[in-house]
């Protein structure tokens, strides 16, 4: 016969899921902006994913033509590396990374690491352009609490029409 500690063991097994979202500290447009080494609007060329050198994860190389850049310094065409992604018949998923599709309109507030950049913030530096409007998509974040912005005048990245987000990036300090 079991007893009450393996019995409460199992329950919390059966109902035990999967994370589905990432803990991430809300960052602001401008906090985001302050810390990037580059924000850059564009269109995603390609989008392919593959192994890491110690073959332990798989990557994504996001190639973006930047039609303007907010802030640094940045070749025409950029590459953005996001972890996660599917390699054949194998896919890793990150929580809270941000996903591209071809062709999509984005801006992006950017670390360079390398060659390469990545993007800040988890996926709250990825916007999406869609008619005039930017649009993050924070479905997989979880914000952690009791943190909140740096500055009062300053608030969470929401979506905003792409006009505001730029006048935002621009007179960041």
């Amino acid at each position: 016969m079991m007893n009450l500690r393996t019995v409460v063991a199992l329950v919390a097994l059966a109902l035990a899921r999967p994370s589905l979202a990432a803990l991430a500290v809300p960052a602001s447009v401008e906090d985001l902006a302050r810390t990037s080494d580059a924000v850059v609007r564009g269109r995603v060329a390609s989008v392919s994913s593959r192994l890491s050198n110690d073959g332990r994860r798989i990557l994504t190389y996001v190639e973006v033509e930047a039609s303007s850049t907010w802030q640094g310094a940045v070749p025409q065409r950029i590459t953005v590396v996001v972890p996660g992604g599917v390699v054949g018949n194998i896919g890793q998923r990150v929580e809270g990374s941000p996903a591209f599709s071809q062709d999509e309109q984005v801006v992006l507030f950017l670390s360079k690491l390398g060659s390469t950049f990545r993007v800040r913030g988890l996926a709250q530096g990825k916007f999406s352009v869609v008619s005039g409007q930017a649009q993050p998509d924070l479905s997989g974040l979880v914000f952690a609490p009791g943190r909140g912005m740096r500055r009062a005048s300053e608030r969470r990245v929401e979506t905003m029409a792409v006009d505001e987000l730029e006048r935002r990036v621009r007179s960041a300090r």
